[in-house]
């Protein structure tokens, strides 16, 4: 009875590293996800509105107006 409770005292201690091990790669690969998007928008490459770019005309039979 003693070797069945070691060996699933020892399993669930693995399985709960495992997890704290994945939950704190999960955290570092978010933060640098974060990270990179503010690093795009802090130069300008990240999110244009359309109303920012120059926009030209279009061909007559376009059915949009500018583009």
């Amino acid at each position: 009875m003693n070797i069945l409770q070691s060996v699933g005292s020892g399993l669930l201690e693995s399985v709960s590293q495992i997890a704290v091990v994945a939950g704190s790669l999960l955290l570092v690969g978010m933060l640098v996800g974060f990270g990179a998007f503010a690093y795009k928008q802090v130069l300008g490459d990240g999110i244009e509105w359309p109303d920012e770019q120059d926009g030209h005309e279009a061909e007559s039979d376009d059915e949009w107006d500018y583009y």
